[in-house]
């Protein structure tokens, strides 16, 4: 399937998928209290950011490593690939999971909110394995099914679970989205291209095992296993470089996660400051939030398509531009799109159907679009230095932004939804300057 094929049907799956987040929304707002709404809120904030942090930057390192290797058609260094890093993600989960229980424990004995702790940690942990199954199949070059659960059942199961609960038990709302989190992590997990590539092989095998004697006329050749592909040294042993022994890449990728951390932290920081000045503010500011969400949808979509993609084409400087070229192209379509839109509309139109209290949403619209359109322009090159090995500058990168913008609002004390905006778009204009440098020095550290 084309990429831009592909990219359309990402497209509709995250609109389907913000349309029942809206539904969710709406539906915890109605029929539960504002303590649970808030609940409610803080665990799915929770699972964003653990989405974005939780992997250890282990998801952008798999997709750097594996997606040649699928694309060479060396399946099985990819699935062992693949393998390590679950493993690894797993050991380090399990040690932060048990100090969790710990804590449980002691809320537990003085009489505090464990089961809520409890929840928060599962929903964290059922995120980051989300995030690299998803990720796994994207290197692959598989990544509609992954889309599908993450932004179709994952709110479908929530929305159905707050549904229920609202009939028949009230309490339980937190448990069912907590439930909704791990289902969709198990049914990731077994499409995952390890599970897949697994059951394949076993399935080769029992096809290659017949009951008819293998003896005179009846005997049929069964083709051998694909080998396992092992350079080795002339005295047989593997290579300490091998990537199916080399050791896990802690440093770049925690040195990624920091940055996806902070990345998160981009986008949830600026509600927290202006909530902090003005509530009345920071709703007019998630109006305009909500909005510009509909722009980054296309953007997100075709930088999901097109990130295995460009880890294949780092070392071919035309491929890589022409990948480029193209995922800016196609990025740019749905934020031109509803930019235009809301120049149509005009700030009296979403006046008229929002209320008075909403006369800055426009503006901050307007100008929050606007950095989505910067962004969409630069959003593969991000992909570029990610996986060309600067990820120490991508994280530092993503430091300054968040301090640019979240320090900047702080000190000019912005506390309108357009002030705080024009942060934004100062912040995201840093940013993608800063990723057409990144790729210049890719470009050039290729060609010399």
């Amino acid at each position: 399937m084309s990429a831009a094929k592909q990219s359309l049907l990402v497209l509709g799956i995250r609109v389907g998928g913000a349309v029942l987040q809206m539904l969710l929304v709406a539906t915890v707002a109605l029929r539960f209290s504002v303590t649970e709404v808030g609940l409610n809120g803080i665990l799915w904030a929770v699972a964003l950011v653990a989405r974005m942090a939780g992997p250890l930057g282990l998801d952008v390192m798999g997709l750097r490593s594996q997606s040649p290797l699928w694309a060479d058609g060396r399946d099985t260094l990819a699935v062992k690939l693949g393998r390590r890093y679950a493993a690894a993600l797993a050991r380090v989960w399990s040690v932060a999971f048990l100090l969790l229980a710990a804590v449980c424990v002691a809320l537990a004995v003085g009489g505090g909110p464990w089961g809520w702790v409890l929840a928060l940690g599962v929903v964290a942990t059922a995120s980051a394995f989300q995030r690299l199954f998803v990720v796994q199949r994207q290197a692959r070059n598989w990544p509609l099914l992954g889309q599908f659960m993450e932004s179709i059942v994952l709110p479908a199961l929530g929305l159905v679970g707050a549904l229920i609960t609202s009939v028949i038990a009230p309490n339980w709302l937190i448990a069912s989205q907590v439930m909704a989190f791990v289902l969709v992590t198990l049914i990731l997990y077994a499409a995952s291209p390890s599970v897949q590539e697994g059951r394949a092989r076993r399935r080769r095998t029992a096809s290659s095992t017949s009951d008819v004697p293998f003896t005179g006329r009846h005997a049929r050749a069964v083709p051998k296993p694909d080998p396992m592909y092992v350079p080795r040294h002339a005295s047989g042993a593997p290579r300490l470089d091998d990537a199916a022994h080399a050791p896990i890449p802690w440093r770049p990728a925690l040195t990624v996660g920091a940055g996806n951390a902070l990345t998160s932290l981009c986008v949830r920081g600026p509600m927290f400051v202006i909530g902090g000045q003005s509530l009345a503010a920071a709703g007019v500011y998630e109006v305009a939030q909500k909005i510009q969400s509909g722009g980054a949808m296309g953007t997100s979509a075709v930088a999901t398509v097109f990130a295995p993609r460009i880890a294949v084409a780092l070392r071919k400087p035309a491929a890589l531009i022409k990948l480029l070229v193209q995922a800016g192209g196609s990025s740019l379509v749905v934020p031109l799109g509803l930019l235009a839109f809301l120049f149509v509309v005009g700030s009296d139109g979403l006046v008229a159907v929002l209320g008075d209290e909403y006369q800055g949403a426009w503006a901050a619209s307007v100008v929050l679009v606007v950095s989505t359109v910067i962004n969409a322009i630069t959003s593969a090159m991000s992909n570029v230095m990610m996986l060309g090995g600067r990820e120490r500058m991508f994280a530092v990168i993503a430091a300054v932004q968040m301090l640019l913008v979240v320090g900047g609002a702080l000190v000019s004390g912005a506390d309108t939804a357009v002030s705080m905006a024009v942060w934004v778009l100062i912040g995201e204009t840093f940013r993608s300057a800063c990723m057409a440098a990144g790729l210049v020095l890719h470009l050039r550290a290729v060609r010399t």
